[in-house]
């Protein structure tokens, strides 16, 4: 399915020397930010440990990379999505660990270190997420939270018209200020113990993008393992620019809902989604 080539280039310095964790960042005609995701996380955990998931791109955007000689590792494959290319890439890895990072995102310098640090203080920790952060500085929206249900959705629909209302277009919500549990982290950026991988078994490839993520977390928690914030940890989060045009995404994340909702026996939320669907349509969306 896929082949390999190998290009040219305190507390947790140890733990990097007994290869702990390995990055994985899938990549589809990801265009210069890229670079700056890939030498971010080559700065955070050495070349050796970091492998870049060719999935059928044709921006040149990967051979920017291997010329760029960051000396990480590429694996090439097809467009099968963004589950299956993560896979492939643990599949390729050895670590305890697995940082699993966006080609549109950037590392914080210290970040991993801290991610580790959280991970490596609860054993039951099967995956750490940082705090991701907007561009201008502000905590990305839907990068965290609790798991869809009627409830949550409902509160976050009147959350969203009452920030919006006060002028808070982003729907940047507040920072938290300590390590807390959670029900899902984005796969954007998020580390994730092995063992807990073993447990819970891949991403469900039957996602082609979006919310594997959710999915992956919430069988993870069924089988005991907890899934943590590192609002230590930093992560800038470009989101968006290095993906398919908006309409593209919008289909991909309806089609994924929808597979969650049948996934969990979320059908009250899935009719809901559709009549929110409806509304937009004639101008009066909730989003």
């Amino acid at each position: 399915m896929g082949s390999f080539d190998h290009g040219g280039g305190d507390a947790f310095v140890e733990a990097r020397e007994r290869a702990l964790v390995d990055v994985v960042i899938v990549a589809h005609n990801s265009g210069s930010l890229l670079e700056e995701a890939v030498a971010s996380a080559v700065a955070e955990a050495g070349a050796d440990h970091v492998w870049v998931v060719d999935a059928g791109s044709t921006d040149g955007s990967v051979a920017a990379v291997h010329a760029r000689g960051f000396g990480v590792r590429v694996l090439h494959t097809g467009n099968f999505g963004f589950a299956a290319a993560n896979n492939l890439g643990i599949a390729a890895t050895e670590a305890p660990y697995v940082l699993l990072l966006n080609p549109d995102a950037v590392l914080s310098r210290g970040g991993l270190d801290k991610l580790m640090w959280t991970a490596e203080s609860d054993p039951r920790a099967g995956i750490v997420g940082p705090l991701v952060l907007n561009p201008d500085g502000s905590v990305q929206a839907d990068s965290f939270g609790r798991f869809p249900s009627l409830v949550t959705t409902l509160k976050a629909y009147a959350w969203r018209l009452r920030e919006r209302r006060q002028g808070n277009r982003a729907l940047s919500p507040p920072a938290p200020t300590s390590t807390q549990q959670v029900d899902w982290v984005t796969g954007a950026c998020m580390l994730v113990r092995r063992a807990a991988i073993e447990d819970a078994g891949p991403m469900d490839e039957g996602f082609f993008l979006y919310y594997e993520d959710v999915d992956w977390c919430l069988r993870l928690r069924e089988q005991g393992w907890k899934v943590l914030l590192a609002p230590g940890a930093r992560v800038t989060h470009y989101l968006g620019r290095s993906q398919a045009t908006g309409s593209t995404r919008s289909v991909a994340a309806r089609a994924s809902f929808c597979r969650y909702c049948d996934l969990h026996g979320l059908w009250g939320l899935k009719l809901l989604s559709r009549c929110k669907l409806a509304l937009r349509r004639v101008g009066g969306g909730l989003s």
